[in-house]
Formats: C-alpha cells, structure tokens, sequence
C-alpha cells in the first residue's frame, strides 16, 4: 500500500492558510488559553523553536518574524 510523506512544514503558518501573519499568532494564543485546538500540521507549523512542544516561546517567536525580527524556524 503506498504512502505519502507527511507536507513539510510552513513555519509559523497555524492557521494553515498559505501565510504567516498576526492571525496565526492569534490562533495560537487561543490554543495557549484552552479556547482553540489545533491539528497536526498546525502544531507542526506552530512549533517554531523545533524543540517537540508548542508553547508561548513560539507565540512570541511567530511575532518577532511577522514585525520582521527574526527568521524562522528559531532553533
């Protein structure tokens, strides 16, 4: 039976709409506040430090790359 790789990630896209903007930053910190859940592409895309836990190091870190501070992923 044939099987497909998993998509690569897209770094900080976890709304998963093909864009990295202040609207992922937003899903992310309601997932942090229990008020939103997120598949697994978007826990994959949402965790940017690379370091298997998606948390608000990762909140903050999508900021910094959405005001073009930083690259992504962090790690």
């Amino acid at each position: 039976m044939p099987t497909t790789a998993p998509e690569a990630a897209v770094y900080g896209d976890v709304n998963c709409d093909g864009k990295v903007d202040i609207l992922d930053v937003i899903k992310l910190n309601k997932f942090l506040l229990g008020s939103a859940t997120l598949d697994s592409t978007a826990s994959r895309n949402a965790d940017v430090d690379l370091n298997q836990n998606v948390d608000a190091t990762d909140s903050l870190n999508i900021l910094k790359f959405v005001v073009e501070l930083i690259t992504l992923p962090t790690a």
